[in-house]
């Protein structure tokens, strides 16, 4: 079955500062073309939720492969980066 799929996923720090962006690329295999693809990020540390959000990509066109980021997670004080322990990224809606 064809469908929405995620590639070249990674999170990473923003810079210097405490903000972590998720980067990767989203291709459509669907056969049909969408204005709007709403994405379900959740993300955990320490095997908590510690984010849990939606996010859209805009004009995804059949057979098509876009690029995103996004801002995802501000770390508090006395975490790091490898405190995320896994994260998961499914579509939630396409328009």
């Amino acid at each position: 079955m064809r469908s929405i799929s995620y590639h070249n996923v990674k999170i990473e720090k923003f810079k210097n500062s405490n903000r972590l962006i998720l980067k990767g690329e989203i291709t459509n295999e669907s056969g049909k073309s969408y204005n709007m693809v709403a994405v379900r990020l959740i993300l955990f540390v320490r095997n908590t939720i510690a984010a849990n959000e939606v996010f859209l990509i805009n004009d995804l066109p059949s057979g098509s492969t876009k690029g995103f980021d996004r801002h995802v997670y501000d770390l508090g004080p006395e975490q790091s980066i490898d405190d995320i322990t896994r994260y998961e990224l499914f579509t939630e809606n396409c328009y």
